[in-house]
């Protein structure tokens, strides 16, 4: 038995040793450097990956905000629940709204093209928040995280609607006399808004009791994540139609401002007369219309029309003068028209001052003496006040 059991240890370890060798003359040094630069490579790539996700995220925000009329709210395949769940959340839309004050120095066409950048905004604001939403709720709960995500998103959007808000009305206050049709769509605008609204409240509202809930350690009610999750889509359905009327309603704007002003410029004189105290009169009767338009800083339909006519008259009056300082004024004439169509208050009142300053300085005519004419200041002129949203 001694000697057999040493015969049987001696085999085990011949056949331990001969695995050995085989295990030693398979497997191959290790390239450790090589190891070493692979994984600095596969590192750089991903830094790269990384950083061209960061960089095209970064841009893609950057041109919403800056060219809003461009805006293309994200499309989320609603269906499917892991999709929306592993989606990225932007984050919430930061604005900064011009200062009232700024409002009155602006031509028509300026706080045209701001109301459409706010209104986009609003909508990319709007539709940020409901996909944060869904986000969150596609795994049918809600973390503390995710709720403090979506309620810094919605205070985003409320700012951003109340900004748009603000400057409806103050374009609707300055311009409804003037542009009929551009204030109607506008309205029209203002009621989707207004939807955006009362979704993005009820939104806070739901959001408020899951966080409720989250503080009490209830579970949450599935009717309140269902209501969160309708809410958020509806409003995102709501953000793409306010956009998609905002980008119309500014393409219709511009084509009836061109329309205005090449109707204005264009108008036809209903009398021409050669006499240069006769033509200076109409001149007087041009301005004394621009100073009754400027005089509260809004400009009308009826005062356009009228500012056009008299202008029309003076220009071809002072134009068959055949007087060179009166031909002169007649060439500015259009201009400030001009400026008058395009709800430029600003400058039609700077062109017609110097205008009025040309006429007082004019050599005695005839006779014709006048007072140098003088236009109201624009001082005491009143903006609706900034719309405000119940606090949270």
């Amino acid at each position: 038995m001694t000697r057999m059991h040493s015969v049987f240890i001696t085999l085990i370890g011949l056949l331990l040793a001969t695995v050995a060798c085989q295990r030693t003359t398979t497997l191959p040094t290790p390239n450790t450097e090589a190891t070493i630069q692979a994984a600095v490579a596969a590192t750089g790539t991903a830094q790269l990956s990384n950083q061209a996700t960061i960089e095209a995220a970064v841009a893609a925000t950057t041109a919403a905000q800056n060219v809003p009329a461009a805006v293309v709210t994200q499309t989320r395949p609603i269906d499917n629940q892991s999709a929306i769940a592993d989606a990225p959340v932007p984050p919430p839309v930061i604005i900064t709204p011009v200062p009232a004050e700024q409002y009155l120095t602006m031509t028509e066409e300026e706080l045209a093209t701001l109301v459409n950048q706010a209104v986009t905004t609003a909508a990319l604001a709007a539709e940020q928040s409901a996909q944060a939403a869904t986000s969150a709720t596609a795994d049918e709960t809600l973390t503390p995280e995710e709720v403090q995500s979506i309620e810094v998103s919605l205070t985003g959007t409320g700012e951003a609607l109340a900004y748009a808000d603000e400057l409806v009305s103050v374009y609707t206050d300055l311009y409804d006399d003037l542009t009929t049709e551009a204030v109607t769509e506008l309205q029209a605008i203002e009621e989707t808004l207004n939807g955006i609204e009362e979704n993005t409240q009820a939104l806070t509202e739901a959001v408020e009791a899951v966080s409720d809930s989250l503080d009490q350690g209830v579970e949450l009610a599935e009717e309140t994540l269902n209501q969160i999750e309708d809410t958020a889509q509806a409003a995102s359905a709501q953000a793409a139609e306010v956009q998609a009327q905002a980008q119309t309603w500014l393409a219709d704007y511009q084509a009836a401002l061109n329309s205005r002003i090449a109707t204005a410029v264009a108008m036809p004189a209903t009398q021409t007369v050669s006499d240069p105290k006769t033509a200076i009169e109409e001149a007087l009767a041009f301005f004394t219309a621009g100073q009754t338009a400027l005089a509260d800083g809004r400009i009308s339909t009826a005062e356009l029309t009228e500012i056009a006519q008299q202008g029309a008259n003076a220009s071809a009056g002072l134009n068959a003068s055949g007087l060179p300082p009166l031909q002169d004024l007649a060439a500015r004439i259009e201009g400030i028209t001009t400026q008058f169509a395009r709800g430029d208050v600003t400058q039609a009142h700077a062109q017609l001052e110097r205008f009025g300053a040309s006429l007082g300085s004019l050599p005695d005519v005839n006779g014709l003496s006048f007072e140098k004419p003088i236009l109201p200041d624009k001082e005491g002129l009143s903006l609706p006040a900034r719309p405000t949203r119940p606090s949270r």
